[in-house]
This record gives C-alpha cells, sequence and structure tokens, in this order.
C-alpha cells in the first residue's frame, strides 16, 4: 500500500482475528492482569521486495505484487534487520493488524485502551520474543459502517505510523476480524463516539533470498 493511500485508509491486508474475549466488558486493572494474545494461526508469509528501511524505528517497507507497499515494523526475532538493505528480496512471515478493543468512547473504554497501549501484545506460540506487540490506538466519530469497517474523523491522533493522520481526517479503520469487536459493531451507529485499540503490522522473520 502506498504512503499516499496510508493518509486515506489503514487497510487490511492479510485477513486476521485476536483471541481477546469481550474485552469490552474489562476493567483498566483486569486488562492489566489480562494475556493480550495474538494466535499464530495468523501469521502470513510472503516474497517481497524492501523498499526502504527506518532503522530509527526498526521498520521496513515491502513491495508485494498483490498487496502493493506495506509497512510493518520488525519485532526482535528479525535478529538480521541491521544488515537489511533496500533491494533485498525477502521471504517475510509477520502479522497484520488486529483489533483489540472496538467500544463506545467513555471513561471506562479510554483507561482500558490506555492499559492495552501500556502493555502490548504478544504471539501465541512464538519462543525467545521479548519485546511486546506494540499497539496503536485510534478515537473518533463514526461517519459510515460498512459491513465490519469503520470510518472514524480521527479526534485521538493516533499514531499506527509516520506520519499519523490529521485530527478531523475522515480514516478507513482495518475490517474488524475478532467476535468481540464484531459483536460491538452491530451496537455501533453513525454519529456514536468510540475508542478502538490495534496492533502494528509486525514482522518476526525475514530470509533474505537475493
Amino acid at each position: 500500500m502506498s504512503d499516499l493511500n496510508r493518509r486515506n485508509t489503514l487497510k487490511l491486508l492479510g485477513g486476521a482475528a485476536i483471541v481477546a474475549p469481550a474485552l469490552t466488558s474489562l476493567s483498566p486493572s483486569a486488562v492489566a492482569q489480562e494475556d493480550l494474545v495474538v494466535p499464530n494461526t495468523y501469521q502470513n508469509f510472503k516474497r517481497g521486495t524492501i523498499h526502504s528501511l527506518h532503522p530509527e524505528r526498526r521498520i521496513f517497507n515491502i513491495v508485494w505484487e498483490d498487496l502493493g507497499r506495506v509497512k510493518m515494523r520488525a519485532a526482535d526475532l528479525v535478529t538480521n534487520y541491521p544488515s537489511l538493505k533496500v533491494g533485498n528480496i525477502v521471504d517475510t512471515q509477520w502479522y497484520d493488524y488486529l483489533d483489540f478493543l472496538i467500544a463506545p468512547k467513555s471513561a471506562q473504554s479510554d483507561a482500558q485502551a490506555r492499559a492495552m497501549l501500556a502493555k502490548g501484545a504478544r504471539l501465541q506460540g512464538i519462543p525467545g520474543m521479548q519485546e511486546p506487540i506494540r499497539l496503536w490506538r485510534m478515537d473518533g466519530m463514526v461517519t459510515r459502517i460498512d459491513g465490519n469497517t469503520l470510518y472514524l474523523i480521527n479526534a485521538s491522533g493516533g499514531k499506527p505510523e509516520e506520519p499519523a493522520p490529521d485530527s478531523g481526517e475522515v480514516v478507513q479503520m482495518p475490517p474488524i476480524q475478532s467476535a468481540a469487536g464484531q459483536a460491538a459493531v452491530r451496537s455501533i451507529k453513525v454519529g456514536d463516539l468510540v475508542t478502538t485499540v490495534w496492533s502494528q503490522q509486525t514482522a518476526i522473520k525475514a530470509t533474505v533470498i537475493r
């Protein structure tokens, strides 16, 4: 996906879900103790070409023929990140955006979101990973609902990556895949204020082919 399109839409590129049942009903203290898990059944494996690198944030952009350009963060398991170069063709093992919280905006959901962001998530069945999967947040007023996809007027300055969408910009969120998130969407209406939390697109392996 191009950086230009990224400012208009945050598009889910691989189809994924999470195991975080009924998070919308948990208190912030419960969230702090809850094990936020991204299941390994939602891994993606693709071969692409490195388009650009941002070592200060361990970010790389990879171009795939069917998906275009996708920006993701390299987890600590990508031990060869310092040696990667623009133009490398790599086989990448990665996880896409996942919904962790879809809820009406309130003091409770605000506190939940802050607790989630502070905690981060882990990958199921992936040993050796020392740092959590980073989460990001976006709040705003719902302007459109298309199935399990929300369109929000961004009010939170959420930063899934740089550059962040401007405050007041209408943003297409990734499709909501979790059962809890899909159930929450059914009670949301255009005009509602909502709080959402997602995982970053994250790579855990990048094998250089050439």
